[in-house]
Formats: structure tokens, sequence, C-alpha cells
């Protein structure tokens, strides 16, 4: 009798929720202005959720764009998304109804644990986040991202990743974690004012877990839609190893945060964390201001971003340059001429060093590092390219539409950096050309990624050639998807180019 009773009861259970979920896809419908965006097909109560590839969402809904137009929607189970491709389109969405299209959906993974109210990157559009944005661009400008005061602790850590080359004596390695190493200990020093040796267990505990997040927020999306998933085995897996990774790394900045308040000194501002407290002591009746609520999340979001970002990217160069190995001479004989090899360049000669700076850029155009960026939300009613959006409808911006559209790059699956030079051999930047997104949320930490890039690159292809193994497969350039767009697993040899 009992098990019947079970039977009944998950019986009615499921009923329930089918019926509520059916209810919820209904009324979502019926909200639809008439002059909502089209939408490729979708099963019941499921919508696109199940046509979209985990793996390869970007392909997808690039494959979508050419048959439902540059902007087109998709019903994720009961909520609606709509999908913004081409540079056009962009750039209406991002600069010309920024102010209707600058906020963050309300996401179940980070809303449970505040991203939105306390954070630059996750948080909800308003005065607060303005307030934030500024307080952190402010805080980069005084630590010298950008300019030339920024460049010895780059230098440093270009000199530490030659060195780490330098001991693999030629043999092949797997170049992630070095350069990994190396970028995070950049955006170490700026934001708790130290850097960290590559054997450091707490160190080592963090960027392992910076990894686990950008993956986890892909995999975990279907939470962000269906939050009763969280009961289901997998999915409750993915939101406890999501919820253990957020507390252990609040632990470790929380540390780092406690020592900062035992050794602060208003007159010598080390870090980030100093900026932090300094405008928490001088707030003096400000509408707004940083609270220690806030200093873990915006060091947290700074150190992760700071550090996935412009890793993955110069892990795509590398790779690309060893697959091109004619352009490859050519920057070096370019760095040959114009700097030699003794000395890394200043990033303010980078004008003089085309082949270089276009090498970075085609980098960047070749294999996004955010393909999708990261999710927008409408926070008024607006239109876009002549549809009707209401407000809190979540906006998917597809920049790899916009790297990869031969309306702009002939060829765009070809490793091409002299697409970025003109006829008299200058570099020139198309408009189709958003690698840090655009408009009022574009990455805050764009110029110091910039810096580091041409910094870091130019110091290796100044001291190695950089080749595949012999007899090595061909490398898989589709990537591995995150919330990042990561090389697959790949071998390099760094054979010196000094004798």
């Amino acid at each position: 009798m009992e098990s019947v009773d079970l039977s009944t009861g998950l019986v009615w259970v499921c009923t329930f929720l089918l019926s509520l979920l059916c209810l919820r896809t209904w009324v979502g419908r019926r909200r639809r202005p008439d002059k909502f965006p089209p939408s490729p097909p979708g099963l019941p109560f499921l919508g696109n959720l199940l046509s979209l590839s985990p793996r390869e969402p970007h392909l997808q809904l690039t494959a979508w764009r050419r048959r439902y137009g540059d902007v087109f929607s998709l019903r994720m189970g009961p909520q609606d998304v709509v999908v913004v491709n081409g540079c056009a389109a962009v750039r209406e969405a991002l600069v010309m109804k920024g102010a209707h299209i600058s906020d963050r959906p309300a996401l179940f993974i980070t809303d449970a644990f505040d991203c939105r109210e306390e954070g630059v990157t996750l948080g909800k559009y308003g005065k607060k986040w303005k307030y934030l944005r500024r307080f952190g661009l402010s805080a980069l400008r005084h630590f010298g991202v950008g300019k030339e005061k920024m460049q010895p602790i780059i230098r440093r850590e270009c000199r530490v990743l030659v060195s780490c080359f330098k001991d693999q004596e030629g043999r092949p390695f797997e170049v992630s974690r070095f350069i990994q190493t190396a970028v995070c200990n950049v955006i170490a020093s700026i934001v708790l004012g130290r850097r960290f040796e590559p054997d450091d267990p707490n160190f080592k505990e963090e960027i392992e877990r910076v990894d686990r997040t950008f993956q986890l927020f892909l995999d975990a999306q279907p939470l962000n839609f269906y939050p009763a998933l969280r009961h289901v085995p997998g999915f409750r897996g993915m939101l406890k190893e999501w919820e253990k990774i957020y507390h252990k790394s609040h632990q470790w900045f929380g540390k780092f945060v406690a020592d900062h308040k035992e050794t602060f000194d208003p007159t010598n501002i080390r870090d980030l964390i100093d900026m932090c407290l300094l405008e928490i002591e001088q707030k003096s009746g400000r509408e707004m201001s940083v609270t220690e609520v806030t200093i873990p999340h915006i060091t947290k979001e700074l150190f992760d971003a700071g550090t996935e970002t412009t890793a993955t990217t110069l892990g795509w160069a590398l790779l690309y340059l060893a697959l091109n190995p004619d352009w490859q001479r050519k920057v070096q004989d370019e760095l040959d001429a114009i700097v030699g090899s003794d000395e890394i360049p200043a990033y303010s000669r980078r004008e003089e060093l085309p082949y270089t700076e276009a090498t970075i850029l085609e980098s960047l155009r070749i294999r996004t590092t955010v393909p999708l960026a990261l999710p927008h939300s409408t926070s008024s009613p607006t239109s876009l390219q002549g549809y009707d959006i209401p407000a809190h409808t979540q906006v998917w911006v597809n920049l790899w539409s916009v790297h990869m559209d031969p309306a702009y790059w002939p060829h765009p699956d070809t490793f091409d950096p002299g697409r970025f030079l003109d006829g008299s051999g200058r570099v020139k930047v198309p408009e189709a050309f958003m690698p840090f997104s655009t408009g009022r949320r574009i990455c805050l930490g764009e110029q110091l990624a910039k810096m580091e890039l041409f910094l870091f690159l130019t110091s290796l292809l100044q001291q190695f050639t950089f080749k595949l193994p012999e007899g090595a497969p061909e490398p898989d350039l589709s990537g591995v998807m995150g919330a990042t767009l990561l090389p697959g697993p790949y071998k390099i040899q760094a054979i010196s180019r000094k004798k």
C-alpha cells in the first residue's frame, strides 16, 4: 500500500510540475508582442533547449542566423531569449540601444550568491553598477593600466615565463598552465598586491577553481531556465560544486582582505583591496560607496576575468603561429629589425611593429575568447532591427557571428593577420572587430589585456621559434567551450633562437 501511495504521489507531483510548466510557457507566449523576432521550431515545453549544443552553441546560433536573420529568438523552456548577430545588429543593441540592453538577467546560479547585487561583471544595470564600474576603471588607471608604470610588473612576468619555456630545452610541453600563472600574477599584483610561485598550493587551488567556474557557468545553464532541476541528482551535484567553489574562493580572498585591514595605511595604497578600504574610510555620507561585502566580489571578478581571457588568447596565438611559420618569421624579423632581442619593447612602440600588432588582432578575432559575450537583459521595452523586445528579456550577443562574417572577413576560418594591414602596411581595425564586446558593458580590463598580449607575445617571439612536435596529430581548432573558448590540449616546442 505504501508503494502505491508513493507512486500515486509521484504521478501527482509530476502532473503538477508539468501543468505549471505548460501554464508558464503559455503565459510567456501570450506576452510576446506581435513583432517579436522569429524563432526556430522547438519541442513542447522545452522549446529550443535541446537543439542548442552545449559544446558549440556559437556555431548553431551562427547557422540559425543564416536562416532567421540577424535578430531571432529562442524558447529556452519557459523563457524567451533574443539572439543578436552581425556587426550592425550588435552595435544597434549595445551602443545605440545601450540604455535599454545593458542589464544582466536574473540567473539562478549567480543570484543565489549576490553576484548581481555586488559585482561589476554580473551586476545589474543601475546607479550602483555605474558607480562600481567607475571605481574599477579608476583603480586600474591608478595602478598604471595602459601606462608606462604598469609595464615593469608585466615585464617581470614575461621574464619568468621565458625562463620557464627555456627550462623545457626544446622538448614538447603544454603551455597553458605556464601562461595562466604568468598572466594571473599580473592581475594578482594589481588586486592583491603580490605574486605567487607556481607551486604555491593555495594559489594552484584557486586557479583550478577559476577554470572550473568558467566551465560550470556553461554546464549549469539549464538551471537558469529550470531552477527546479536543482533537485535532480546531476544538476544538484553541479549546484553544490558551484556553491563549494564560491565559498572557498571567497574564503581565500577574505584572508587577503583581513590581512589588508591589519596593515592598511591610507597614505600608501598598495593594491585594489587598499583602494576599496580607502573608499570605505572616505565615504563621508556619499550615496554610493564600496562596502566590505563588495570587496571579495570585485576582487574575485577582476582576478578571474583578468586570468582566463588573456591566457586563453595567448594560447591560441602560439598555436596559430606554430601552424603558420611564415607569418611567425615575419613577426620575428620585424622585432629583430626594430627592437632587437635584448629588451622587451615598450607598449608605446606597438605602432612601429604592425606585423606584431596585426598578429594579436587576428588571434583575438579568429577564436573569440568569449564567443557569446556574457548574457544581457533589457531593462525596459525597446526595439531592435524592427522587432519589439519586452522588458526583462534575456539577450545573447553572438560575437562569433561578427568575427566570422565573410561580409567583413574574407575566408574567416583562415589565420591571416594581413587582413588588419592597409596598403601602406599600417594597422587598420574594421568596425566589425569587437573581441572585448562594445557599448556600456565593454570589458573593464580591455587596456590591461592589450598591454599584456603585446608584451608577452613579443618577449616570447624574441627568444623562441614555436613549432608543433614532428609527427603530432593535427590540433583541433574548434576549441573547448565553457564561458570562454579554450584551445584543446596541445603540446608545442619552444626552440631557442639564440645559439
